[in-house]
């Protein structure tokens, strides 16, 4: 009431609603006084169009490896958005985020018209030239992975040249990553997890600990706008042409995957590609032809642990894991110890047969002991392939 108004002004606040700024004076005595109707009224929508870093218009799919992919060309910026500010929209960022998500959106629609439809044209060259092809690419955006891939991991995605533009990489084919930081410059190398057929956009996945190397330097502490050269380097390059797949010109029916601690990247896209024929293919597509062993230190090394779950729990009939710990934690109820003739005969792929590949990949002495227990149990050189002996790029790394 007027009152009550009155008498909370006098005393500076109000026991009711803890109000203690009274601008106006108000009283029972008080005679010039204009009356407003106050209503509702609609100043900001808060729009529902979920769109990318890019400022790309994104649906909604159902996959493993992203739960959503841009639609060619569409771009939006604006009221129109949702998602950009969370929950809510913050006071006084609509002209902002009209400028700067608008000229993001422009800026990445000029570059539809881009001349060279690959990044790297040649990543094709077998004699290892590639790596001379250094790129400055621009980041994106940055990503948190520690709850979706594992511990102390980022997802690092960089802007192609062009919107509609493909990496030219094959599958299994990994780059390299350099860059400068106190007048040092530092170099990795990172299995991309986006596809090769992807557009516009080229993701890796990087450790944040001591275990991804000295790039993590520089790695982990990108943010978007940053620039890192890339190049195209070596790696399995496998072809998958229809429901068939085919390494060095010849059809291979079965993949066994042997991974040591961060060398299961590439095992992942190439399991990518594998489900995405399935998907395209099904019956075609012979079952149980990828098995993985992944082996590591302790548990905390894992990564990628529940994506292989959905992964097996979603084709059963086609894709199998196990996982080796050294250093089990207790309860651990899979395998411990290195991975021996036993797991390749009950978990990989036996006997071996025409038509087989064995992929090996992490730390060098981890590849030279799967190789020695790939040959005690009948492999022969031409059905497996390891990252440091049988890639020339990779073995002068």
């Amino acid at each position: 009431t007027i009152r009550s108004y009155s008498e909370a002004r006098m005393i500076g606040t109000c026991d009711q609603t803890n109000k203690n700024v009274f601008p106006a004076e108000l009283s029972l005595a008080s005679t010039d006084l204009i009356v407003a109707r106050v209503t509702p009224a609609i100043h900001y929508t808060m729009g529902g169009i979920s769109i990318n870093a890019a400022g790309e218009v994104q649906e909604r799919i159902e996959a493993h490896f992203g739960k959503h992919r841009h639609i060619r060309g569409l771009y939006a910026a604006g009221e129109v958005t949702g998602g950009v500010h969370g929950g809510n929209r913050l006071a006084g960022n609509s002209l902002l985020e009209c400028c700067v998500f608008g000229r993001m959106c422009g800026e990445r629609a000029a570059t539809v018209k881009q001349h060279e439809n690959l990044l790297f044209p040649h990543a094709g060259i077998d004699d290892g030239r590639s790596e001379s092809y250094w790129k400055p690419l621009v980041v994106r955006e940055v990503i948190n992975t520690d709850k979706k891939y594992g511990k102390n991991t980022l997802e690092v995605r960089f802007n192609m040249y062009g919107a509609l533009q493909h990496s030219g990489l094959d599958i299994g084919q990994f780059v390299g990553l350099r860059g400068e930081i106190d007048g040092e410059t530092l170099t990795g190398y990172f299995s991309p997890i986006t596809r090769p057929q992807d557009e516009g956009m080229i993701g890796i996945l990087c450790r944040t600990d001591a275990k991804g190397g000295p790039i993590t330097k520089i790695v982990s502490h990108l943010r978007p706008g940053n620039t890192m050269h890339m190049c195209a380097m070596g790696g399995l390059r496998l072809k998958f042409r229809d429901e068939r797949i085919y390494f060095k010109d010849k059809e291979i029916r079965r993949i066994g995957l042997l991974a040591g601690g961060t060398g299961i990247a590439p095992m992942i896209q190439i399991i990518r590609a594998y489900t995405d024929n399935i998907r395209k293919h099904g019956p075609k597509v012979l079952p149980h032809g990828l098995n993985l062993i992944y082996a590591a230190e302790e548990e905390s090394d894992l990564a990628y642990m529940k994506l292989l779950s959905d992964v097996k729990d979603d084709y059963p009939g086609y894709f199998r894991f196990y996982v080796k710990l050294n250093r089990p934690p207790l309860g651990w109820t899979e395998g411990v110890g290195f991975i021996g003739p036993r797991d390749v005969k009950s978990h990989l792929m036996y006997p071996p047969m025409e038509g087989d590949l064995s992929v090996i990949c992490g730390p060098q002495i981890f590849e030279l002991a799967m190789i020695k227990t790939l040959q005690r149990v009948g492999f022969e050189p031409s059905q497996y392939f390891s990252f440091s002996a049988d890639d020339k790029v990779s073995a002068r790394l």
